[in-house]
């Protein structure tokens, strides 16, 4: 392989950051950098990784941390190596609700993505510097965790594909439901990113046109789920449209950074504020406490006591604004979490029972067919 001048190293570094998003340094074999733009954030635990590089291998190298962080090492033969990274993977579940503020900047700045990508990665810089096709099962993994290693893609088992369709689906449903119920702060703190190429691609050869596809579904679907959750259609449509004009206009992929969670919280905040018009304070915060304690004990007692007002007030008080009886609707928010479960979980009916606390599982049979008009496993049947 012919010598790659400092200029050519530095160009295919930015081009690469330019098409994915990734932050791109390089080493030379004496252990100079280069001053590729932009430069890469520092990890706030000063990782050994970062300030001693692994020997440069004749093959690349994945490097995996315990709190999702990953770093891709690619040889320049003879000369150095690139590190592409830090990135987040897509498995971790960043949380905006970090109490150290230096580690909640570090993880905002990085880009969120998945281990088969990265592979993919590897497989593309290692044929634009050799020429030469890369082997999956060539790819070194290391990780500083004890979990078992990152498959590569040659490795993957044929119901891998499977499962991740239907995990994206789990959470595309968990999402709608935080959309159409108004829990903005869920959505804020605990959504988990979708990773460019994760699923596929929109638009293949075009990695901006695929995130602008990938952001204009995002935000049908989260109209859909505000209308159903209480917006009116003109004011949903009204958001949408002045979130597809501001996607539209974007011209680097780095503009449209973290916008999958802004779309999402946008439209559970309209929500929220249709449900504040339409509840009083107690009600509204009894219905959210419901909502984000469903597989935790609950009784009118315990409610009350949680938002600080009396049993028989909040009785009262809640059957009037909603038209049902505050156990009633308990039972009702745990029977639609059920119908995800069944939906998505191969979990018996046993254990969705204990999980959401029925008495007993011919309870929650009895309580699911009242509310449904169905039995859970006619109703899994259906809908699996």
């Amino acid at each position: 392989m012919p010598t790659l001048h400092q200029e050519d190293l530095i160009q295919t570094a930015e081009n690469l950051y330019g098409t994915t998003g990734f932050f791109v340094s390089y080493q030379s074999s004496s252990g100079d950098t280069l001053p590729i733009r932009p430069a890469a954030p520092v990890h706030p635990s000063q990782l050994a990784i970062e300030q001693e590089w692994p020997t440069p291998d004749t093959t690349p190298l994945l490097y995996t941390l315990k709190d999702g962080t990953a770093y891709l090492f690619i040889p320049v033969l003879d000369q150095g190596q690139y590190r592409i990274g830090p990135v987040l993977l897509q498995s971790a579940l960043f949380r905006a609700h970090i109490q150290d503020e230096t580690f909640h900047q570090f993880y905002k700045s990085l880009t969120r993505t998945t281990e088969n990508r990265l592979i993919d990665c590897a497989h593309l810089v290692y044929r634009l510097l050799t020429g030469q096709q890369l082997v999956a099962r060539d790819i070194r993994t290391e990780s500083e965790s004890d979990d078992p290693e990152i498959p590569l893609i040659a490795d993957v088992p044929p119901h891998t594909a499977t499962t991740a369709y239907i995990k994206a689906w789990e959470r595309e449903q968990q999402i709608i439901e935080w959309i159409a119920s108004g829990q903005s702060e869920r959505l804020a703190t605990t959504y988990s990113l979708p990773a460019y190429g994760e699923f596929g691609s929109l638009a293949r050869h075009q990695p901006l046109r695929a995130e602008k596809n990938l952001l204009l579904g995002t935000v049908l679907l989260s109209a859909r789920a505000a209308i159903t959750g209480g917006l009116e259609p003109d004011e949903a449509f009204m958001l949408s449209d002045r979130m597809i004009e501001s996607i539209e206009a974007a011209t680097s992929i780095s503009e449209l950074r973290n916008r999958h969670v802004r779309i999402t919280v946008s439209f559970a905040e309209a929500v929220k504020q249709i449900q504040e018009l339409r509840h009083s304070p107690h009600v509204l915060a009894a219905i959210r406490y419901i909502q984000q304690h469903l597989y935790d004990p609950l009784s009118v007692s315990s409610i009350s006591q949680a938002i600080h007002v009396s049993s028989n007030y909040l009785s009262v008080l809640f059957k009037e604004e909603t038209g049902l009886p505050l156990a009633r609707y308990v039972i009702r928010e745990r029977i639609r979490e059920a119908k995800r479960l069944l939906r998505s979980t191969d979990d018996s009916l046993l254990t969705i029972s204990n999980k959401l606390h029925f008495s007993s599982q011919s309870h929650f049979s009895q309580a699911f067919k009242q509310t449904t008009g169905e039995t859970p496993t006619h109703y899994r049947q259906h809908h699996f």
